[in-house]
């Protein structure tokens, strides 16, 4: 994924905001922004500026980035989210990471922001193509399906006549019971035969509903 990509910053601290936009740009990340403070114009935001990614600092006066997170979970859960805190501590980093928070970076090392940023949106990126695949792929199979469906279906109905003549001999003819024995096999081989075709449409119709 190349480009200018679209950032999304939930800061109350100006000096921070510029520090941040400094770093990113010294490492040579092409990027348009916006700053948001509060709940409602972080949320207005997801709505509006359609972020590439988010980078949220952890703890503001009237919202925190643990909200912030949970709130782009529900709105866009695509798009990656890194914390940028000053005071978050190891612990706290891993159990965020863990409840699929995208990364996080520290106020006084933000020279590992630019390359988390990179692999996010890498990331995200290579997720939406194989999510644009598995769906082209499940249409295709899903066509498939009802291709191989209506075929064996077909099938069934000459098979069902076929079994259905069958019934009109007497296989225990005793004046031919050669003729019996032949007919008495080749109506096992119908009935076989109807059997597996049903047991194919069953089976595939049980395959399609669990890749649904």
């Amino acid at each position: 994924m190349n480009g200018v990509y679209k950032i999304l910053i939930l800061e109350d601290n100006q000096s921070d905001v510029d520090l941040l936009k400094r770093e990113l740009k010294r490492n040579g990340l092409l990027f348009t922004s916006e700053v948001v403070q509060t709940r409602e114009s972080y949320e207005i935001a997801l709505d509006t500026y359609n972020p590439d990614i988010i980078l949220s600092d952890y703890t503001l006066p009237a919202f925190d980035g643990v909200a912030a997170f949970r709130i782009k979970q529900i709105k866009t859960p695509d798009i990656p989210f890194i914390i940028v805190s000053g005071s978050i501590g190891e612990e706290r980093s891993v159990e965020l990471i863990r409840d699929g928070v995208t990364d996080y970076a520290l106020k006084d090392k933000l020279f590992s922001l630019p390359l988390k940023i990179s692999r996010a949106l890498r990331d995200a990126e290579e997720k939406r193509i194989k999510r644009t695949i598995d769906e082209e792929l499940r249409i295709q199979y899903d066509k498939l399906l009802k291709v191989a469906v209506l075929q064996s279906h077909q099938v069934r109905v000459p098979v069902a006549n076929i079994l259905g003549l069958f019934n009109l001999f007497n296989f225990d003819d005793p004046a031919d019971p050669e003729n019996g024995r032949v007919l008495h096999m080749l109506k096992l081989v119908a009935e076989n035969l109807d059997k597996t075709i049903h047991e194919i449409v069953r089976n595939t119709t049980e395959i399609k509903e669990i890749i649904k």
